[in-house]
C-alpha cells in the first residue's frame, strides 16, 4: 500500500474505534461524566509515526480563520498557553479544555472513560516477551466516570462483549504503522518509536 491508502485505511479504523466507543457509551451513560470541557485525559502523549503524520496532515490542512473566535482557537498561535499546558501535562493541541482537531484525534483519545481491555504482557531484560502460554488479561476503567467499580465487583458491570478490546485494536495500528514506515513518507522517521504529539506545532 501507498501512503494514502495507508492513511485511508488507518482512519476508517478510527472510525470503528469511534463507533464502538459510541455504543459502549451510550450502554454505560448512567456511569458515564465525559463531556465537552473535560480534558483531565488529555495529556502530552506521544504518538506512533503513522499517527503523528496523519494528525499533522489534519493540522496543516486546517483553514484559515475567519473570525477572531477561530483565530483563537488556533494552537499554532497560543505558544503562552501551549508553555503552561505542557508543564501541567496537557495535551498542546487543547483550547478551554477541548481539543481543536477533535475529528482527527488518536486512537487513544476516542477511548477515553471507557472499560478498556488489555493483554497483559511482560518482557525480560532483552525485550523479549515472557511468560505462561496462556494469556492473561486485564480491564481498566475510568475512576471519574465508574465510581462505585472495584476489582470485586467489575465483572458484574462489565461485560466481556462490552469492553473495548484494545489489544485487537493496537495490533492492528500496528500493522499499518509498519506499513507506513516502508513507505518515502515514513522512512523519512528514521525509525523512530513514537514522536511527542507537541512536535505538530513546532
Amino acid at each position: 500500500m501507498n501512503t494514502e491508502e495507508i492513511v485511508t485505511a488507518y482512519r476508517e479504523l478510527l472510525e470503528e474505534v469511534s463507533t464502538e466507543a459510541d455504543r459502549l457509551g451510550d450502554l454505560y451513560k448512567v456511569h458515564m461524566v465525559c463531556r465537552k470541557g473535560c480534558s483531565d485525559c488529555c495529556s502530552d502523549i506521544s504518538l506512533l509515526p503513522l499517527e503523528w503524520f496523519a494528525l499533522n496532515e489534519a493540522h496543516k490542512q486546517k483553514p484559515s480563520p475567519n473570525t477572531p473566535e477561530q483565530a483563537a482557537m488556533q494552537p499554532a498561535d497560543r505558544s503562552d498557553d501551549r508553555t503552561v499546558e505542557a508543564a501541567a501535562g496537557k495535551c498542546p493541541l487543547l483550547h478551554e479544555d477541548s481539543c481543536t482537531l477533535y475529528p482527527f484525534r488518536p486512537l487513544i483519545c476516542r477511548t477515553h472513560g471507557l472499560p478498556l481491555l488489555y493483554l497483559i504482557e511482560e518482557y525480560d531484560s532483552k525485550g523479549q516477551r515472557t511468560g505462561t502460554e496462556e494469556p492473561e488479561w486485564q480491564i481498566s476503567w475510568c475512576d471519574l466516570n465508574f465510581t462505585e467499580v472495584t476489582e470485586d465487583n467489575m465483572e458484574e458491570i462489565f461485560d466481556p462483549e462490552d469492553v473495548l478490546n484494545m489489544e485487537e485494536w493496537n495490533t492492528r495500528l500496528k500493522e499499518l504503522n509498519r506499513a507506513f514506515l516502508d513507505t518515502p513518507e515514513g522512512r523519512d522517521f528514521n525509525g523512530e518509536n513514537r514522536i511527542p504529539i507537541a512536535e505538530i506545532l513546532s
